[in-house]
């Protein structure tokens, strides 16, 4: 099976979030079961410079709203020999920043990726796939013009066209001043396309059109199509697809996360020998100079300071959360005023928070092997990779209920020694606060404990089995189509 991958991120050379790590190991996944998928990418700076690639294609333009766009497209190989293509369009991706710099995006975002797309289903054509698979509404053009483009659809008459989601609230949104863009007839900015309330809505063009549609984790699948709040307009249009809507969810990347083999923390520890784990605990409290309090959790976050990760909840916790004897760390940026607010909190509780501003991967890690637990308290996670990750770490994970957080932990029952964490429904201070209080009830049992610690360790979230997943949805499309 050909499997042509359309995306805007890659990691780590091409990353800003989720999608970056996504894309850095599905290639690899659906190779190693027996797929031959490649990556259609933007050339941004860093790919150009740390990829060596060859001419795939070196005179190619196409027509943008009425200017030739000149461009070429290069062949790299990525991990494990995946082949890359790389649109080189300078003007467009020689860039510092994938989508913006300094917390501001670059107002032609829309110009960028409507050409990417067109430019990515243009080399996809070429490939013959079986399958095109675009990513995140900054692929989605590539979805339409595969159907809707007089000329391409006849090239992929043949291909079953995949589009999945990777987060709702970002939809690609533009006017109809920026339709003419797409090169496509007006007939395509109906109801039952691109129209959106007035405007184009590039990803729900490419949820109409696609001959299947999932997102990141059957919980997300599900509250995106019946829960307003969560489809960001577009419920209904999800709730349309049916069965054509599903959830797979994301692996987690064991060959970078893994504390056996970890050389960004201190001590490498495994299942059988946790010693380890307990000198990253002592690590974690030097470096951010905390007190070593034994009987006294510590808390874990590395995250983004903005609502959706229900950092708003957590500022109206804090108080009551700390005054649980817990200790909080956390690695987070993003919403300004949210993070002033931490800060000043910081220096209420100078012996119970520290709070780093910013990202740093080493430190990342650090704090996945150092900490006892692993706080999420999400407003809404299409799947979310960090509890994933501090499971393999055997960090207990805290979290709300939500999309791909409710698919990954189950409560810690003490009285049958099941369960892999501790989780909330109710989006409020005080159930956040419940579920906290629960873990560190147990933490303070240590035959308890070191079960669910056990739990812990033996969650498996690979790839293997996401990948498989994803082989399973592409073949039943094939099947479907081959039947019209």
């Amino acid at each position: 099976m050909k499997i042509a991958i359309v995306a805007a991120e890659m990691g780590p050379l091409a990353k800003a979030g989720g999608l970056g790590d996504v894309i850095g190991a599905l290639p690899q996944a659906l190779l190693r079961a027996g797929a031959k998928p490649s990556v259609i990418l933007p050339g941004y700076r860093d790919l150009l410079e740390h990829k060596a690639s060859s001419v795939y294609e070196g005179n190619a333009d196409l027509l943008l709203g009425g200017e030739r766009e000149s461009y070429r497209v290069l062949r790299a190989d990525g991990p494990d020999g995946v082949p890359l293509y790389l649109i080189d369009h300078p003007n467009f991706f020689n860039r510092a920043g994938i989508y913006g710099e300094s917390g501001t995006d670059y107002p032609d975002n829309i110009r960028r990726f409507i050409f990417f797309g067109r430019a990515a289903a243009t080399v996809a054509a070429k490939l013959n796939p079986d399958v095109l698979h675009a990513h995140d509404w900054h692929a989605s053009v590539a979805t339409l013009v595969a159907r809707a483009d007089s000329e391409l659809r006849e090239r992929f008459a043949k291909t079953v066209s995949a589009f999945t989601i990777h987060n709702l609230a970002f939809q690609g949104l533009c006017t109809t001043r920026d339709f003419p863009l797409l090169g496509l007839d007006w007939s395509w900015y109906s109801v039952d396309a691109l129209e959106f309330y007035g405007q184009v809505n590039l990803m729900k063009g490419a949820v109409m059109i696609a001959d299947g549609v999932s997102t990141v984790s059957p919980s997300y699948a599900y509250e995106t199509a019946h829960d307003p709040e969560l489809g960001f307009g577009l419920d209904g249009v999800l709730r349309g697809r049916g069965e054509h809507y599903c959830g797979i969810i994301n692996g987690a990347d064991y060959h970078e996360w893994d504390p056996s083999k970890d050389q960004l923390i201190g001590t490498r520890y495994t299942p059988s020998r946790r010693a380890g784990k307990k000198a990253c605990l002592y690590d974690l409290r030097e470096e951010f100079k905390l007190p070593h309090l034994i009987d006294t959790p510590v808390i874990g976050m590395v995250t983004r300071m903005t609502s959706q990760k229900g950092i708003d909840l957590l500022v109206q916790a804090l108080d009551r959360l700390l005054d649980l004897d817990v200790q909080l760390v956390m690695l987070a940026s993003g919403d300004r005023e949210l993070e002033r607010q931490f800060q000043l909190a910081a220096q209420r509780h100078h012996d119970r928070l520290r709070v780093i501003n910013g990202f740093d991967n080493g430190l990342a890690h650090r704090i996945q092997a150092g900490s006892d637990m692993f706080l999420m308290p999400s407003r809404y996670e299409p799947c979310g990779l960090t509890q994933m990750y501090a499971l393999k770490y055997g960090t207990v994970p805290i979290v709300r209920a939500t999309g791909g957080l409710k698919d990954t932990i189950t409560d810690f029952d003490p009285v049958a020694g099941t369960g892999n964490g501790f989780t909330f429904t109710d989006y409020t201070p005080e159930a956040l606060t419940e579920a906290v209080q629960c873990a560190v009830e147990v933490f303070r049992s240590p035959g308890h404990w070191v079960r669910l610690m056990s739990n812990c360790f033996k969650s498996e979230f690979s790839w293997a089995y996401s990948a498989e997943q994803y082989i399973k949805w592409f073949d039943q499309l094939i099947r479907e189509t081959a039947g019209k």
